[in-house]
C-alpha cells in the first residue's frame, strides 16, 4: 500500500485551536467561525473538498492530511485572522502512515462518513493484532510440549439448540504426541435427529466407541479428564473452532471447571486453563481477515486435511485439533 507523510485531522485542528484560543475573544470566535461546518463546506469557501486520507499508524487509523494540505489550510486561516501571527508550520511533524483510502471532504456528513469507517477499521486492525497474538501464544504452547490441549464440541439439536444431543472431546497430550478422543451420546434424546439443517452424524465416531448415557454423566467424565491434566500439568489449553457457543452450551448445564486453586468455579476465564484458542480466529490472523471465517470442514479442506463423518461431535473435536497442528507447525501427525 501506498505510505505517504501526513498530519492528523484532529491533531491540526487541536493544535489550531490552542494557538488561536490564546489570542483572545475575538481570535476565538473567528476560529469558530472558521471550522463552523457550514462555513468551512460552503461552496464559495477555499476549504470546501478538502483532500484528505484515511491512514494507518501504528495499528490506529485516522483522518489525516499530506503537509502540503495543512501548509494550505494554515494558510487559509491565518488569511481569515490576519491579526494574529501566523501558526509555525513547524509546532508539528509529519508522520509517516499507511494509506488505505483517498477522498474529498465537500460536506460534513462526507466527513463523518469517513470517521466512522476509520473507527471501525481501527477495531478491525485491533482484532487482527489480537488474533495474531493467540496464533503465537498457540505456537508457543505446541512447542513447549508441557500440556494438554482440550478441544471441546458440542452437537445441539438443530430445531432446539437448548437440546444437547451430543459432546465430544479430544485431548492432545504434547509431550507425548499422543491423542485421546471420547464421545458421549445423550440417551435422554436418542428420538431425536438432525438432519434438515445440520448432518446426523452422531453414531460414526472415527476414533473409539461412542458412550450412551445421561449428559450429566458425560460432564462427569469431561471433568474427570480436565482434573487429570489439572493434576499433572498444572492446567490445560481449551481449543475450538468458534468455542464460544461450545461454551455457552456448558454453561446452560450448570458445568463447573477445575479452579486454579483446586474446587470448582463456574467461569471459564476463572478455571485452571493456560489458554483458550480458537482455530478460526487462528487461521484469520493467516489471511489478515476475520470476517465470515470459514467453517471447521472447509478450513480443513483449505489445508488438504480430508475428513470423514463432520458434524459428529468426537470427530469435529478431533478434526480441530488437526487444524490447530497444521496452523502452528503445518503439519498433521495426531
Amino acid at each position: 500500500m501506498e505510505r505517504e507523510y501526513c498530519l492528523g485531522w484532529h491533531l491540526v485542528h487541536d493544535a489550531l485551536r490552542d494557538y488561536y484560543y490564546g489570542f483572545g475573544e475575538s481570535a476565538q470566535k473567528r476560529f469558530n467561525h472558521f471550522y463552523d461546518p457550514v462555513h468551512f463546506f460552503a461552496p464559495e469557501s477555499f476549504t470546501v473538498g478538502i483532500p484528505l486520507r484515511i491512514g494507518v499508524f501504528e495499528g490506529k487509523c485516522q483522518i489525516v492530511m499530506p503537509r502540503h494540505i495543512y501548509e494550505q489550510l494554515v494558510s487559509f486561516i491565518h488569511q481569515e485572522i490576519p491579526e494574529v501571527p501566523e501558526f509555525q508550520l513547524e509546532n508539528l511533524t509529519p508522520v509517516e502512515y499507511e494509506i488505505i483510502d483517498q477522498f474529498e471532504a465537500f460536506t460534513s456528513n462526507d466527513l463523518g462518513k469517513k470517521h466512522q469507517k476509520a473507527k471501525k477499521k481501527t477495531k478491525q486492525l485491533s482484532r487482527i493484532r489480537q488474533a495474531h497474538q493467540q496464533a503465537g501464544l498457540a505456537k508457543r504452547l505446541v512447542n513447549a510440549s508441557n500440556y494438554v490441549f482440550v478441544s471441546i464440541d458440542i452437537e445441539a439439536y438443530e430445531r432446539d439448540h437448548s437440546i444437547l444431543l451430543e459432546i465430544g472431546w479430544s485431548m492432545y497430550d504434547a509431550s507425548t504426541n499422543t491423542c485421546m478422543d471420547q464421545h458421549y451420546i445423550n440417551d435422554q434424546y436418542c428420538h431425536l435427529l438432525n438432519g434438515q439443517f445440520v448432518e446426523d452424524q452422531k453414531e460414526r465416531f472415527n476414533y473409539g466407541t461412542s458412550v450412551w448415557c445421561s449428559l450429566k454423566q458425560a460432564l462427569v467424565e469431561l471433568r474427570k479428564d480436565l482434573d487429570w491434566a489439572v493434576k499433572r500439568d498444572g492446567g490445560f489449553v481449551l481449543v475450538g473452532h468458534g468455542l464460544d457457543s461450545d461454551l455457552k452450551y456448558l454453561a446452560q448445564q450448570g458445568f463447573l471447571w477445575p479452579g486454579r486453586h483446586g474446587g470448582d468455579v463456574a467461569s471459564v476465564e476463572e478455571s485452571a486453563n493456560i489458554a483458550i484458542l480458537n482455530t478460526d480466529t487462528i487461521y484469520g490472523s493467516s489471511i489478515d481477515d476475520l470476517h465470515n471465517p470459514p467453517s471447521l470442514g472447509k478450513t480443513l479442506t483449505l489445508f488438504g486435511i480430508d475428513t470423514w463423518n463432520l458434524h459428529n461431535a468426537g470427530n469435529d473435536a478431533h478434526y480441530t485439533l488437526l487444524l490447530l497442528l497444521k496452523l502452528v507447525h503445518d503439519h498433521c501427525e495426531i
